[in-house]
């Protein structure tokens, strides 16, 4: 059986497991979205099996429909930054500014909506899709400012685009993109096979150098922010639970927490354990 995954940029575990051959055993078939609404209506269709995402999604999708539960996490952290152009220079200066996210309700949208309200700023948001997205409506000037990671970061920066706020300096703890897999595989040896590939790509990555690592990074098309990303790659796959305490904090502040839905019960390390164990004793 394949498994089709879904990603904004494939993680650094994906890129190291793919150049080192480990998942020459695993028919995995990926592809980038656009949105994580992309990603969404994908998974309720059957056409996706796994996305790479914002562990907050799980919070809407859940709401939507989808039987889906949170299977790793693949970034230690996010790196973000606020990103705008012309004469803003500090948050206070969006005020009634258009935003761009990726959904309203949901994600990156969320830190963004906190970080604003705590600085006491309202915007338009403006519905875009994801970063790449973000970044040519940035560039293009149909929004004024925007959430952007690696390497899109470094894009906006080379154009002319100034960070205005680092969100992993406001927001420690903030955790990294998950991989969110549909129920019905949590007991396949599929997903089984690829979590150990992927486990063994974070092992791979442990042993190399610095400098090794970035220069992989840059090889696979990370280029300027392959140092930032080589160094908030996931070390460990397991997901941080205080990180999912962070993410439901956020959600409660903004007064958008569902009474009903909670990341811990979305969270099934079993398929993550067994692949560990099984990559442990084939080492």
């Amino acid at each position: 059986m394949s498994l089709r995954q879904s990603h904004f940029v494939p993680p650094v575990s994906y890129l190291l497991a793919d150049e080192l051959g480990f998942l020459r055993s695993v028919d995995v078939v990926p592809s980038r979205t656009t949105s994580s609404a992309e990603q969404l209506r994908a998974l309720l269709a059957a056409e996706q099996d796994m996305v790479v995402t914002a562990i907050d999604n799980l919070f809407e999708w859940t709401r939507a429909g989808a039987d889906l539960r949170l299977v790793a996490q693949v970034e230690a952290t996010t790196p973000l930054g606020i990103h705008a152009g012309g004469d803003v220079e500090s948050i206070a200066d969006l005020a009634g500014c258009r935003f761009a996210v990726d959904a309203p309700d949901n994600g990156f949208a969320l830190i963004a909506k906190r970080l604003l309200r705590d600085a006491g700023v309202e915007v338009d948001y403006v519905l875009v899709g994801g970063v790449r997205e973000r970044l040519e409506a940035l560039v293009e000037g149909r929004v004024d400012a925007t959430l952007l990671g690696p390497p899109f970061d470094k894009h906006a920066e080379r154009a002319g685009f100034r960070a205005l706020a680092d969100v992993n300096a406001l927001l420690p703890g903030l955790p990294g993109q998950g991989l969110v897999a549909r129920a019905d595989l949590l007991g396949s040896a599929e997903l089984e096979d690829y979590l150990r590939a992927l486990v063994r790509g974070v092992e791979a990555g442990a042993s190399m150098a610095e400098a090794q690592g970035i220069e992989f990074l840059e090889r696979r098309g990370y280029q300027a922010a392959a140092a930032t990303a080589w160094g908030t790659r996931a070390c460990t796959l397991t997901v941080d639970h205080h990180g999912l305490e962070l993410l439901t904090e956020i959600r409660r502040s903004l007064g958008m927490l569902p009474p009903d839905i909670g990341l811990e019960e979305l969270c099934d390390a079993g398929p993550l354990l067994r692949a560990t164990r099984s990559a442990t004793i084939g080492s």
